[in-house]
């Protein structure tokens, strides 16, 4: 049986986009759909984020018991109709299909039809609550390092293989090369090939829990260090 859906407010004005905002209740989690006041809401859009959020409730259920931990009673999610919408939300490129805000612990998506078209719905959903459950480096210089466990638990973009990708030669490279957001779709793209290599290689070789305790201890930065050239070595 479906859950039911509490339309509470029909439309209220996002400061500073003004986009229009429908609010949903399902199952205590709360859904907005962003819309652009410019652009026509189709008639299907209702059905669109009852199955949108149906599949995020499922998939938060199922990774909270994947890592044994306290699944929240309530989430915001936040669907923008379009990627213009998206962008000026989130502060993020038009190329990257979600984003979870830390500091609000807001969930941001783009258009899920647009991400189903692209085939890349159900992993932009996992990869953003596995955001939410990753232990938080208080370091902002290092929080890249929680996408490499996410992007290698689940991959946003297709995997390239290791011996095709090319690592920067020191930690200090590799730091800066991850820490600062670009808006350069090729540089985001090769950025998270390589997060997700690094991230895969940790995981095989220190586990998801090792991994975790790292993330979580919010060890020294000479370990880090210390493991990058190891994973160098491997090249």
């Amino acid at each position: 049986m479906k859950p039911s859906v509490l339309l509470l407010l029909i439309t209220f004005f996002c400061s500073p986009l003004f986009a229009e905002s429908i609010r949903f209740v399902i199952e205590g989690h709360e859904f907005y759909f962003l819309k652009d006041p410019n652009s026509p809401l189709k008639t299907e859009t209702k059905e669109m984020i009852q199955e949108f959020a149906d599949q995020f409730i499922l998939e938060l259920n199922n990774e909270s018991e994947r890592l044994n931990l306290k699944k929240p009673s309530s989430v915001s999610v936040f669907i923008s109709q379009n990627t213009k919408i998206f962008s000026r939300t989130t502060g993020q490129p038009s190329f990257i299909a979600a984003h979870f805000l830390l500091e609000s612990e807001q969930f941001h998506f783009q258009n899920p039809s647009l991400l189903k078209k692209k085939n890349i719905l159900s992993t932009s959903i996992r990869h953003e609550i596995c955001h939410y459950f990753s232990p938080h480096i208080d370091n902002v210089d290092l929080r890249w390092l929680e996408e490499s466990y996410c992007e290698a638990l689940y991959p946003t973009n297709a995997i390239v293989s290791k011996k095709f990708l090319q690592f920067p030669n020191s930690w200090e490279q590799f730091k800066l090369f991850n820490r600062d957001k670009s808006s350069d779709k090729k540089r985001e793209l090769k950025k998270y090939e390589l997060l997700s290599s690094w991230g895969s290689w940790i995981l095989k070789e220190q586990g998801e829990i090792q991994f975790r305790d790292l993330l979580k201890n919010r060890v020294q930065e000479k370990e880090w260090k210390t493991l990058y050239s190891k994973f160098l070595k491997t090249q």
